[in-house]
C-alpha cells in the first residue's frame, strides 16, 4: 500500500509494485524507462498484443524505439488502465505526491526491498531492479542477439553479452551434451 496526497487529500491505495515488476520482467527495460512511461507511449492497437514506444528522453542510450509486447505485459497495462485510466502525457505510474510526474526511483526501490523482506526472500543479486533486466536477457540467450538487444533496449551487443547474459547450469549442460561433431572438409 502507499499513501497518495493529491489535490489536498490523503488516501491509501495499492502501490504500483505489481505492474512495475511485470513490465520490468516482461519487457527487459530499465526501471527508469518503465516508471516514466505515459499513456502516450502505448500503442495497444499495433501487433498481436500491442507495442510500447520507448521515448528517447527516458532511454539511457537516447534512442526512441517501438517494441512489441507480450501477452503478460499487455495484461499488466490493462490492469493499469482499469485502475488509473489516462490519456496523453499522463504517467502510468504517477508520483504519490504529484499525479503529473512519474514515481521516483527511490520510491520504487523501497517498495521492492520491502516486498522482498516481507516475502522473506534474499535481495536479487545485481542491484535491486537491475537483476530483473539481467534475468530477462539471460532467459533469452537462445534467441538472436540482435533481436534481444533491440527488444530490451541495448545499443551494443557487447554490453548485452558481457554484462547481462549470464552463464547458467542448464545452458552449460546443453553445451557439454551437444553431440555435433566436426568432419573434415572433402
Amino acid at each position: 500500500m502507499m499513501e497518495i496526497r493529491w489535490n489536498g487529500r490523503r488516501e491509501q491505495q495499492r502501490s504500483y509494485l505489481t505492474e512495475l515488476l511485470d513490465l520490468v520482467h516482461w519487457t527487459g527495460r530499465r526501471i527508469g524507462a518503465v516508471r516514466q512511461l505515459t499513456f502516450d507511449d502505448l500503442r495497444l492497437g499495433q501487433g498481436p498484443h500491442g507495442c510500447i514506444r520507448w521515448p528517447a528522453d527516458t532511454d539511457k542510450q537516447g534512442r526512441e524505439t517501438l517494441v512489441p509486447i507480450s501477452a503478460p505485459a499487455r495484461a499488466a497495462l490493462d490492469r493499469i488502465a482499469a485502475e488509473r485510466p489516462g490519456i496523453g502525457p499522463v504517467p502510468l505510474f504517477p508520483s504519490p505526491h504529484d499525479p503529473t510526474k512519474p514515481v521516483r526511483y527511490e520510491v520504487t526501490r523501497s517498495w521492492l526491498l520491502e516486498a522482498e523482506r516481507l516475502a522473506k526472500v534474499e535481495t536479487q543479486q545485481g542491484s535491486s531492479w537491475h537483476a530483473y533486466r539481467r534475468g530477462w536477457a539471460t532467459s533469452r540467450k537462445r534467441l538472436p542477439d540482435v533481436d534481444v538487444a533491440a527488444a530490451g533496449g541495448w545499443k551494443s551487443l557487447d554490453a548485452l553479452k558481457q554484462c547481462y547474459q549470464m552463464a547458467d547450469s542448464a545452458t552449460m549442460q546443453a553445451v557439454v551434451d551437444s553431440t555435433d561433431e566436426l568432419r573434415e572438409a572433402k
